[in-house]
């Protein structure tokens, strides 16, 4: 395995990139009903976050999993403790600054009760990917040792069981309110996790591949406007990564990216995005809730699609960017980040 594997730096760069993009839609799309926004309004959104943006987190899970465990790779439990201690340093710091944000004042109560959020995992709902990341840590040795033992075979079946399990059932469950939950052992991130290793050992992109996850997107896509068109409603759970749909979806961008981009440097932009990848992730929202939720600013009823979107990116991109690039440099910061 190469010292840097640069198609991994096109994938991190091009998925925050997508998760900015999903939470510019996503928190209109949860706050207002089908109604309200319109159908047409709602299917482009719903089908555009679907194919540009819901492969983000797993593909950064992915991601992780091929680096962590690489079997040619020891992760002794130092390092093991030193990734989830950058990641509780990040809550710690991150957890009470969005508490304030939230109260509208900076106080030791608005502090304190970040640090109780963060104990409690009650802060803002795009942390949940930390907290698994701190699970997928501590799980590393384990799945690491499993990786290394077993045949391709072996993890094959395991990916096909874990993927009912984490993917499957819960989709069953969300769409028809179903209680199946005895069997259902590890999430979604830990699917993720070993399928990202298996991927970047063994899988290459072919046509047999390619239909499968293409047929799989469509139908995502055709479900999803049934649901907006037929039903006036916005269909979450079609759009989460717990679904196995948006799961064949990410593979497919993950191994297309290998098979296109590695060996090639990305544009400078897109490298400095994936190297600030973890602050733009932790700063991006604040831009956001200042626009919809202080200034009130609701651009989809006053300018065109697209108009919007554009508009919207650039203004969270040109705060995210900079503010992040000075949080990275802070010496408090600069190893968490």
């Amino acid at each position: 395995m190469p010292k840097r594997i640069t198609y991994f730096d096109w994938l991190r760069g091009l998925a925050t990139i997508a998760v900015v993009i999903l939470h510019m839609f996503n928190k209109i799309l949860t706050d207002h009903s089908v109604a309200e926004l319109g159908i047409p309004l709602v299917l482009s959104w719903t089908e555009l976050q679907i194919a540009l943006t819901r492969w983000a987190v797993p593909v950064f899970l992915m991601i992780t999993g091929a680096l962590l465990l690489n079997p040619n790779k020891e992760t002794p439990w130092r390092k093991i403790f030193g990734y989830v201690g950058r990641m509780v340093a990040v809550l710690a710091i991150f957890c009470p600054v969005y508490a304030c944000m939230s109260a509208k004042t900076i106080s030791l109560g608005a502090i304190c009760n970040g640090f109780v959020n963060m104990v409690t995992q009650s802060s803002w709902d795009h942390l949940w990917y930390l907290y698994a990341l701190i699970g997928l840590y501590l799980l590393t040795p384990i799945f690491a040792s499993y990786v290394r033992g077993t045949s391709r075979d072996v993890q094959r079946t395991t990916l096909m069981v874990l993927g009912v399990t984490a993917l499957v059932i819960p989709t069953i469950n969300a769409g028809f309110g179903a209680n199946i939950t005895s069997i259902a052992w590890l999430g979604a991130p830990a699917f993720y996790y070993l399928l990202g290793t298996y991927a970047h050992r063994y899988l290459q992109l072919d046509h047999r591949i390619c239909v499968v996850c293409i047929v799989s997107i469509v139908v995502c896509l055709a479900a999803a406007a049934w649901c907006v068109c037929a039903l006036s409603w916005y269909p979450k759970w079609l759009t989460s990564p717990n679904n196995p749909l948006i799961a064949a979806w990410s593979l497919l961008i993950f191994l297309a990216a290998k098979e296109l981009v590695e060996g090639k440097e990305p544009p400078r932009p897109l490298a400095l995005t994936s190297d600030l990848s973890l602050a733009i992730y932790l700063v991006h929202p604040l831009p956001l809730i200042v626009l919809y939720l202080r200034l009130y600013w609701m651009p989809y009823k006053t300018l065109p699609p697209v108009v919007f979107e554009l508009c919207v990116l650039a203004i969270v991109f040109g705060i995210t960017l900079p503010v992040a690039a000075l949080l990275k440099k802070l010496p408090v910061l600069r190893k968490v980040l």
